[in-house]
């Protein structure tokens, strides 16, 4: 199996670097490009209208606004040092439910396979939380690679 492109969701944890440093391996293993994805999922509680002012600037900016620049940013240094370690990167920000973005990315790249980070949420915390990761092993129509972090 040849993969061309790896979907690699990120929320900027811990578990979500270690499954990029695999993604890396794989990438350049297989000549593949990774495509970073990072999905905001505003609460309800924020309105459309809703603003923040962040220390940076003090002026007001929309919730949206302020979360995906945040997030491009985040995903353009990521970007940046698997550029150094020769891997070929890009990243996507979108904002809505998690498995619903993570799988309309994968169809639209095509993605050859999704490789995502998993928390290891267990008991009472994974029934409250539930996992994105394991909802999307379920539902992806490319094969998912799940990493666990070793700690």
């Amino acid at each position: 199996m040849t993969w061309t492109t790896l979907l690699v969701p990120h929320d900027f944890s811990s578990s979500a670097n270690h499954a990029l440093a695999l993604a890396r391996d794989e990438a350049k293993l297989h000549g593949a490009r990774i495509v970073l994805l990072h999905v905001i999922d505003i609460p309800h509680a924020f309105g459309p209208d809703a603003v923040v002012f962040p220390p940076e600037t003090g002026a007001p900016i929309s919730v949206r606004d302020y979360a995906t620049t945040s997030a491009q940013a985040h995903l353009d240094d990521l970007i940046a040092r698997l550029a150094k370690d020769h891997a070929d990167a890009t990243g996507l920000v979108r904002v809505g439910a998690p498995l619903e973005e993570i799988l309309r990315a994968a169809d639209e790249l095509p993605a050859s396979a999704i490789i995502m980070g998993t928390h290891g949420r267990g008991g009472v915390r994974h029934l409250l939380a539930g996992s994105v990761a394991e909802r999307v092993v379920r539902a992806a129509k490319v094969p998912v690679l799940t990493v666990r972090h070793p700690d």
